[in-house]
């Protein structure tokens, strides 16, 4: 995954994230200052029922399904200025298939020579849904050959996940950036995930990321931030920028609000 931000924005981005959180921590609890304020003056339960009305009433741009785009004619400006800025994904299909990293990588005896000897982390789980502050999570230290010998084993105990770190050893060298994302951002860092079936629990990251897929697939399940309200983001116990639903079989009764959210999905 290509984590990009450049560093100028960063600090503004950091900025916002801290009031926003504020204003959706003040607005959403009843007798706050905000809370009631909104309540008189905009005739709305919380903040968030205000912004998922306006966003609907403004047109703000917001796609029933993830677009395609092609990146054999899309430019860095346009793409900037038509989905990075506006908050908007896109899928580039077969783009990570010009890298070298995707055909080096489809052999495993490949991976090993290469980096089987180097010593990685990885998330260790009872079953496949995957947070660091799940219960019984826990962070497990071994060889990247012990860690690719781990989804070989039938009938294993545990799930493994290697997650938000440097692809190991010299892989990282096989790793050329696309040029789109080359040509707009200064690149923040360069992520390796690897897994089997694994699940993360709905969450919303701090920069602008790209996601590569080398083998497998990953599928997506997007709610635009107006509808941060309706997917109870920061209930029962979970860091503000989680939510506690099952985005793939939610429970309505529990969660009768996540009915209101817009949601799309995408396959990678």
């Amino acid at each position: 995954m290509f984590s990009t931000l450049p560093w100028k924005v960063y600090g503004v981005v950091v900025v916002f994230s801290f009031i926003v959180c504020f204003l959706a921590s003040e607005s959403s609890i009843g007798g706050r200052p905000l809370n009631r304020w909104i309540r008189k003056r905009l005739g709305k339960t919380d903040l968030h029922d205000y912004l998922a009305e306006q966003s609907r009433e403004m047109e703000l741009p917001y796609d029933i399904n993830v677009e395609e785009c092609d990146y054999r004619t899309m430019t860095a400006k346009q793409f900037f200025n038509d989905y990075v800025k506006k908050n908007r994904p896109c899928l580039f299909k077969e783009y990570g298939k010009l890298q070298k990293a995707y055909h080096l990588w489809q052999n495993e005896t490949y991976m090993i020579e290469q980096a089987g000897d180097e010593i990685i982390y990885a998330e260790r789980q009872r079953d496949n849904r995957f947070a660091y502050f799940s219960e019984g999570a826990k962070r497990v230290y071994m060889t990247f050959r012990e860690f690719l010998g781990k989804f070989k084993e039938e009938n294993r105990e545990f799930h493994y996940y290697y997650s938000f770190e440097d692809p190991p050893g010299v892989l990282k060298n096989d790793v050329e950036l696309p040029g789109i994302m080359d040509e707009l951002f200064d690149i923040s860092i360069i992520t390796y995930w690897h897994g089997y079936g694994t699940l993360t629990r709905p969450h919303t990251d701090s920069m602008e990321n790209m996601m590569c897929v080398y083998a497998g697939y990953k599928n997506f399940t997007i709610v635009p931030q107006y509808d941060r309200g309706y997917i109870y983001a920061g209930f029962n116990g979970v860091p503000a920028n989680y939510s506690p639903l099952e985005f793939v079989k939610p429970d309505f009764e529990k969660w009768p609000d996540f009915a209101k959210a817009r949601v799309k999905t995408a396959h990678i």
